[in-house]
């Protein structure tokens, strides 16, 4: 069950990863990359637990609206960092992102809930499953923030506008693939 668990946490973890390269191609310090990772890789983990609990609520609630909502905020986020002034993409490269990571892990990570509902559906032994998703996650994000960090700085676009580029491709991956 440990290798099922790791398939499907990739692909949950996949829309981190994305936006992990949107995220890296701003020149972010290594030890805060370090810290968005923790963070995508805990909401990973506990948002299907929190799915479990929620239970029917949450899909009577949010059902499949949750992968909308959070494919329209990464697609608002995209097209705001595409389009912003260049008076505002010379500002300096911030040592913290606050509540836009926080922001960001919530939305990247609102789709587990159903993942939780369904897992404990099946019997699943959540905590492992939360680990394991929690884990996959914060690889598959160091490693799109790396990326980032490379295509940032090999790429004549401004930072801002690859990040923006990159989190439009990540919503449309998101649409394209199925719930």
């Amino acid at each position: 069950m440990l290798w099922q668990l790791m398939i499907l946490g990739m692909a949950m973890g996949l829309n981190n990863a994305l936006a992990a390269v949107a995220l890296g191609t701003i020149g972010l310090r290594r030890g805060l990359q370090v810290q968005i990772a923790l963070l995508f890789g805990l909401f990973e983990a506990v948002m299907p637990i929190v799915g479990l609990l929620v239970g029917h609520a949450a899909t009577g609630l949010l059902g499949g609206q949750a992968r909308w909502l959070g494919i329209g905020v990464l697609g608002v986020m995209g097209l705001y960092l595409l389009f912003k002034t260049t008076a505002e993409t010379s500002k300096p490269i911030p040592n913290n992102l606050g509540w836009k990571s926080l922001t960001l892990a919530i939305v990247l990570s609102l789709d587990n809930l159903t993942v939780g509902i369904g897992l404990g559906m099946l019997q699943v032994r959540l905590m492992e499953a939360a680990v394991v998703f929690g884990v996959v996650s914060v690889g598959m994000s160091l490693t799109g923030l790396e990326l980032g960090r490379f295509m940032g700085k090999t790429l004549s676009l401004s930072a801002d506008r690859l990040s923006g580029v990159v989190l439009l491709l990540v919503a449309a991956v998101m649409v394209a693939l199925p719930s």
